[in-house]
C-alpha cells in the first residue's frame, strides 16, 4: 500500500504523491554525514549557505536534498531563491525541517529558524518577495508533519519547480 492511499483512508484526505528526482544532478545541501549515493553534497567548509551561491548553472539540477539544513541557516529564503535559480523545471526539492511544536526544532542552539505546515505558502505568497522580483517557481507538493514521538515531529516537503 503506498502510504498517499493510507492517509486518504485513515484520514479521508490526499496528500499527493512523493515525485522521483528526474534524471540529472542531484544535490545534498548540508550533507554532514548523511551522504546518499548519487548525489552531490554541498558542505561547510568547502560550501557556506550562508554567503555562497550554489555552485552551478541555471536549471542545471534535477533534485535536491535538504534535510535538517534548512533550520541551520541565516538566511533560508536566499538558499531557497537559489534552489529556485538552479532546478531545472520538473526538478524536485526534498526538505525535511524540525516542526516548530516539537523538542526537536528547541534542543539545538544551531537552530536559527522554524517552520511550520504553513511556512511554505506564506512564502511564495508574501507580496515583500514578489516586490523584489523574487519570481517563485515552486508548487508545493506533499507536505506533512511526519515523527515516531511527539518530541520529534518534523515537517517532511516536496517542491516541484513548475
Amino acid at each position: 500500500m503506498k502510504i498517499e492511499t493510507l492517509f486518504k483512508l485513515g484520514m479521508d484526505r490526499t496528500i499527493k504523491p512523493l515525485l522521483d528526482f528526474p534524471d540529472g544532478i542531484v544535490l545534498n545541501l548540508g550533507a554532514g554525514n548523511k551522504l546518499i549515493e548519487g548525489s552531490v553534497a554541498l558542505d561547510y567548509p568547502e560550501w557556506d549557505a550562508d554567503s555562497m551561491p550554489i555552485p552551478y548553472q541555471d536549471g542545471a539540477v534535477s533534485g535536491v536534498h535538504a534535510y535538517h539544513f534548512l533550520e541551520h541557516c541565516s538566511d533560508p529564503v536566499a538558499v531557497l531563491i537559489e534552489v529556485n535559480r538552479v532546478l531545472c523545471k520538473g526538478g524536485v526539492c526534498n526538505i525535511i525541517v524540525p516542526y516548530y511544536k516539537s523538542q526537536m526544532a528547541a534542543h539545538d542552539f544551531d537552530h536559527k529558524k522554524i517552520f511550520c505546515e504553513e511556512t511554505w505558502r506564506v512564502l511564495f505568497d508574501n507580496p515583500y518577495y514578489n516586490k523584489n522580483r523574487i519570481e517563485w517557481k515552486f508548487e508545493i507538493g506533499t507536505n506533512i508533519i511526519i515523527g515516531v514521538v511527539e518530541r520529534n515531529l518534523a515537517l517532511m516537503t516536496q517542491l516541484v519547480k513548475i
